[in-house]
């Protein structure tokens, strides 16, 4: 059995309302060396600037991510 951990940062607390900011996710392996990053711009005009801050990128860089729908 294989396991994945994942981390999820987003600019306020309800999907759909808000928007994902970044996640990764790793393959839990003694070497750690399969990993996967995304970055992505919002959904919403909604955010929460505590919340954003929390992942390290301003309200502008997270506007210039790529669209979720590609």
């Amino acid at each position: 059995m294989s396991y994945v951990m994942v981390d999820v940062e987003s600019d306020g607390p309800a999907p759909g309302l808000f928007s994902m900011v970044c996640f990764g996710a790793i393959l839990v392996t003694p070497a750690l060396d399969q990993t996967f990053y995304g970055q992505l711009a919002p959904i919403s005009e909604r955010w929460i600037p505590e919340a954003l801050a929390i992942s390290g990128f301003s309200r502008e860089q997270h506007a210039g991510f790529r669209d979720p729908k590609t």
